[in-house]
């Protein structure tokens, strides 16, 4: 049955398509999807005629020395990259991470600001407290969590108070009177609190959306409250349904008891897709994507995230013993990456994946998030699935075996169902982002900054 309206749906800047960025080119060396900022645009474009919502851009503030080795470095910070892409395309939503632990909130208004302007209302902002990269801004150690989101809320509400500082109404444009802003109207918003000190308004007029959408990407009760309080789209890693359904359903209730409404905000898991004629060929395929080379990088990858974690010394065909994993109490206690340890943890305990080979395969190619490997027709059952099980409000694309096939095949199939938008449908192609999403930003607490 068609649903009412189209689900959410973004794509990663970080995607991996193998039919369209291998991995390693002989001739010219890495060819993955920062490697080619043409590519990136025309790949964008391609994704808005499609009728993709946004594109995602994640970011991580230090050096990754196994992923540049390997892969190759990034090519652009993210703002660049957003307005590079604000450029070339028309009408997808541009969605970038930026960090309130190394930056500061005047910086990233105006930033932000900027974006919005630049792309006609299309810039969204990934809130993130960040789990790494201390080291390169000066501090000794990182902030525990409660300390990084108690100050990432006061960040929000000053960047708020900075966009909301001037009226609606102050530019008045009067040639009679040579006055371009009336500046009664623009009131400094003279902010003293726990972490900052600014005093001034704004030094740029208001965006079309006024501020960017809001999305957060914590599964941790802190993130979750963070997230119920102030957020509009968040991404998570679930990896399968039940625990989509358990975090759907805590997030929801916590946006309830926080004063706002369910629908205020899109729940987006991340997924990958391997599509292929039959079950058996998809899983051939996937199976087939990543070779021994492949996964003895990935072992080393893992470390990353779980830096207690060593399986130097199995073989692919070994199993992973549950003990070398730190416990629940040691990965709460480092405060780092909480929900994703959890997660590969879990994978082990449950016997899910009885070697390391199977183990580094599903981590290699999903990071934790869900996977789906099978039929076009598979794939949308399962996707619509998710969204009637309440699992999911749509999805942040991650990758998958070949997007030529998500683009013949399956996304006919999605809009038959009513869940993927048709852009030759829609009846306002200049909506802005949060219009196109229908979400709303939590500004109960944030209501006072609007008439400083």
């Amino acid at each position: 049955m068609p649903h009412p309206k189209p689900s959410i749906f973004f794509v990663s800047s970080e995607f991996h398509f193998t039919d369209r960025f291998p991995r390693w080119n002989a001739d010219s060396g890495y060819a993955g999807p920062d490697g080619n900022h043409r590519s990136k645009a025309e790949f964008a474009r391609e994704l808005e005629e499609l009728g993709f919502d946004a594109v995602f851009v994640a970011d991580f503030a230090g050096l990754n020395r196994n992923q540049i080795r390997h892969n190759g470095p990034r090519s652009f910070e993210p703002l660049t990259l957003a307005a590079f892409l604000a450029a070339h395309t028309d009408r997808i939503g541009l969605v970038i991470t930026l960090s309130t632990q190394f930056s500061e909130p005047y910086t990233v208004a105006r930033e932000l600001n900027s974006l919005d302007r630049l792309s006609a209302g299309r810039a969204g902002w990934n809130v993130v407290t960040s789990f790494n990269g201390e080291s390169n801004y000066g501090y000794s150690a990182l902030p525990t969590p409660a300390d990084r989101y108690r100050r990432a809320r006061e960040f929000l509400d000053v960047t708020m108070a900075l966009w909301t500082s001037w009226d609606p109404d102050a530019i008045v444009s009067d040639r009679d009177t040579e006055v371009y802003v009336d500046t009664d109207r623009v009131r400094d918003i003279e902010w003293k609190g726990e972490n900052f000190r600014v005093r001034q308004a704004l030094d740029l007029p208001p965006s079309p959306q006024r501020f960017p959408v809001i999305a957060q990407a914590g599964a941790s009760e802190l993130g979750i409250g963070f997230a119920a309080e102030s957020a509009e789209v968040v991404f998570v890693a679930s990896p399968d349904l039940p625990s989509g359904q358990r975090y759907y359903e805590k997030l929801k209730s916590a946006m309830v008891a926080s004063g706002r409404q369910p629908d205020d905000l899109a729940v987006l898991p991340g997924i990958r897709i391997h599509l292929g004629d039959t079950v058996e060929d998809a899983q051939a395929a996937y199976r087939a994507e990543l070779t021994d080379l492949d996964l003895a990088r990935a072992r080393e990858a893992i470390r990353y995230e779980i830096p207690e974690l060593d399986l130097s010394d199995l073989g692919f065909d070994d199993p992973v013993p549950l003990e070398r994993f730190p416990t629940l109490d040691d990965i709460e206690r480092r405060g780092r990456r909480v929900s994703r340890a959890l997660i590969y943890r879990t994978w082990v305990e449950s016997g899910e994946y009885v070697n390391l080979r199977d183990l580094m395969l599903r981590y290699a190619t999903s990071f934790g998030h869900f996977q789906i490997v099978g039929t076009a027709e598979s794939a949308a059952a399962t996707i619509e699935e998710w969204i009637d099980e309440r699992a999911a409000d749509g999805f942040i694309l991650l990758g998958g075996s070949s997007f030529e096939r998500i683009r013949r095949d399956l996304v006919p199939l999605l809009r038959r169902r009513g869940i993927f938008r048709d852009p030759a449908a829609e009846p306002d192609r200049a909506a802005t982002l949060r219009q196109r999403l229908g979400t709303t930003p939590g500004l109960d607490r944030n209501r006072h900054l609007a008439v400083r």
